[in-house]
């Protein structure tokens, strides 16, 4: 998956990346691997989301954009 121009790291993510030492790939990957969480979370959360919709309660309304926690 790759990130559109509308993502956004969330805080404590960006917290331990200011604070890790080491190399700049080491940090390049730690942050690459975190990224790729992220958006797969909130791919699941929108598929989830999708399948209680689908099944008939909501007609043809969508939920929107997934609220964050």
């Amino acid at each position: 998956m790759i990130p559109d121009k509308h993502f956004c790291m969330k805080k404590p993510v960006k917290t331990m990346l200011a604070l890790m030492t080491g190399s700049k790939e080491h940090k390049n990957a730690w942050k690459r691997m975190f990224i790729d969480a992220q958006l797969h979370e909130e791919a699941a959360r929108r598929a989830t989301l999708k399948t209680k919709d689908s099944d008939g309660r909501h007609g043809n309304r969508t939920r929107g954009a997934v609220a964050p926690e």
